[in-house]
């Protein structure tokens, strides 16, 4: 299942409907819940080991994070083809704004 989260701190009750090999896009302020120094305020890096984990180059610029800044495994959606190809992959949506 895909799901995409704007917001930041995440909530805990993201976790509880995430399942193994889940694919999450993190946009808007949600990209500082993969960047090494919040893991603690986030999740821990061992929950999001199950999870593809995608960000959107234009929110890390605009926030000014940089890819070294990030958790492993991070896949960084650099274009709306990019975003496009995500979003056909997996059927099902859930969205939490």
């Amino acid at each position: 299942m895909l799901h995409i989260i704007d917001n930041f701190p995440l909530q805990h009750s993201f976790l509880e409907s995430t399942h193994s090999g889940d694919t999450v896009i993190l946009k808007d302020n949600a990209v500082y819940a993969v960047k090494q120094e919040n893991i603690k305020e986030s999740l821990t890096e061992k929950t999001f080991a199950h999870l593809n984990l995608c960000v959107s180059k234009a929110d890390l610029l605009l926030r000014n994070i940089s890819n070294n800044e990030l958790l492993r495994g991070v896949a960084i959606l650099d274009n709306m083809n990019d975003f496009q190809d995500t979003l056909i992959d997996d059927i099902a949506c859930r969205s939490y704004n």
